[in-house]
C-alpha cells in the first residue's frame, strides 16, 4: 500500500501512509499486554488466544516465524480497510492497480470508506461495476511486521485463526502481480490449518459446528463460481451487447434464486444474506474467484503430496516460478484432478 507508482494519484498514497502511521503508532507488545495487570481480563484473553494460535502456525503449519503478530493495535473502528475492487459492464476481468513493490493486484484498499466511494464512482461513470467491502485484516506481507488488529478480535477462535493463518501464508509465499494464485494459496492453508487447529484444539461441539458452517460456505461460493461461469459463457459468446445485458440480469435473478433454495436446505441459516442484499454484481464475482478459484487446484496439490505442507509449500513455490502462462496450466490441470475426484467421491 506505500508503494509509490506513476499511475496512481498522490492523495491515495497519502491516505495510505496516513492511515499505516496511524495503525503503526498504535501498537503494543502483546507479551507486555499480557503481563500488564492494567490489561482488561477479555483482551488478556484474546491475546492469549492469539498467542497460541500463532504458535500451533509455527509448529503445525510451518508457517513463518516472523515478527508479525507479536504485537496489537486497538484502531478503535470495527473495519481495517476498504477494498474496492471493479469490473466491466460485460467482462468479469478485474480492473487491476499496480504497486512497485507487490505488482498488480485486482483491488485497492482505502482507510476510508468515503475515498473509496468516490473512485467507484468515477468508475461507474466509465461503466465498471464496483464493490466495495470491508476487511477486518491487514497486512504488509511481510515487509513490516504487522500487528493483530481489534477488528481481527470480534470474531470467534476458529475464524480468528483462519485469519492469521492467511496472513501468515503471504508471507511464505506471495506471487507478486498474480492476485489470484497469491490469495488461493493463502485460502488453501487458511482452511487446512483451521481444520488442523480445530481437531487439535477444539471441542467436538465446536468442531461439528465449524463442520457445518464451512460446508454451507462451499456451497455459497460454490454457487458464486457457477454463476462466474454462466457469465463468462456469455460475456465470450457472440451475442449483441443488448442481449448480453438481458442475459447478465437472467443469470444474476438466477443466483438470487439459488441463494434461496440454500437457505431452505440450511433451514433459514442466513449468514450470508447481507452480502447477497448488496446486490452482487461482476466486481463482487470477480473479486471472490480471486480467493477462491484455485482453491481446488491447491488442494489437489496438497493431496500429491500427501497432507505434508513443508512439501506442498515447495512445490507451491516451484510453481510460483513458472511463467504465466505454464502455471495456469499447471493450475487448470490440478482443477481438473480435483474435480474428478469429487465425482469420484459421489
Amino acid at each position: 500500500m506505500l508503494s509509490l507508482s506513476a499511475c496512481s494519484s498522490i492523495s491515495y498514497y497519502s491516505q495510505a501512509v496516513r492511515g499505516h502511521l496511524d495503525l503503526t503508532r498504535r501498537k503494543q507488545d502483546i507479551e507486555q499486554l499480557l503481563a500488564d495487570p492494567a490489561t482488561p481480563d477479555a483482551l488478556r484473553g484474546r491475546l492469549a488466544t492469539v498467542r497460541s494460535i500463532r504458535q500451533f502456525a509455527i509448529d503445525e503449519l510451518a508457517l513463518p516465524d516472523s515478527g508479525s503478530y507479536t504485537s496489537y493495535a486497538d484502531l478503535e473502528r470495527d473495519v481495517t480497510v476498504w477494498l474496492l475492487s471493479a469490473a466491466p459492464e460485460l467482462s468479469l476481468e478485474a480492473r487491476r492497480w499496480c504497486y512497485l513493490f507487490v505488482g498488480c493486484l485486482s483491488y485497492r484498499g482505502y482507510f476510508q470508506r468515503d475515498a473509496a466511494e468516490k473512485l467507484a464512482a468515477r468508475l461507474r461513470d466509465q461503466d465498471y461495476d464496483t464493490s466495495i467491502s470491508p476487511s477486518l485484516a491487514y497486512s504488509t506481507l511481510g515487509l513490516m511486521n504487522d500487528p493483530v488488529l481489534n477488528t481481527m478480535l470480534a470474531h470467534d477462535d476458529a475464524e480468528l485463526a483462519g485469519i492469521l493463518f492467511h496472513e501468515m501464508a503471504h508471507e511464505l509465499n506471495y506471487l507478486k502481480g498474480d492476485s489470484l494464485f497469491s490469495e488461493s494459496f493463502a485460502s488453501t492453508v487458511e482452511r487446512v490449518g483451521r481444520e488442523r487447529w480445530l481437531a487439535a484444539r477444539g471441542a467436538a461441539s465446536d468442531r461439528d459446528r465449524q463442520r457445518l458452517e464451512r460446508e454451507r460456505a462451499q456451497q455459497f461460493n460454490q454457487l458464486l463460481l457457477d454463476t462466474r461461469a454462466q457469465l463468462e459463457q456469455l460475456f465470450g459468446s457472440d451475442e449483441s451487447e443488448r442481449d448480453k445485458r438481458s442475459g447478465k440480469q437472467q443469470i444474476y435473478q438466477g443466483l438470487d434464486q439459488g441463494y434461496r433454495q440454500l437457505k431452505e436446505r440450511w433451514h433459514g441459516y442466513a449468514a450470508y444474506d447481507a452480502w447477497m442484499q448488496r446486490d452482487p454484481n461482476n466486481a463482487d464475482l470477480a473479486l471472490i474467484a480471486t480467493y477462491e478459484l484455485a482453491v481446488p487446484a491447491f488442494l489437489a496439490l496438497l493431496a500429491q503430496n500427501k497432507g505434508d505442507l513443508p512439501t506442498f509449500y515447495e512445490a507451491v513455490e516451484t510453481l510460483s516460478r513458472l511463467d504465466p502462462q505454464q502455471r495456469e496450466s499447471r493450475l487448470s490441470e490440478l482443477s481438473q484432478l480435483a474435480e474428478s475426484d469429487l465425482m469420484n467421491s459421489r
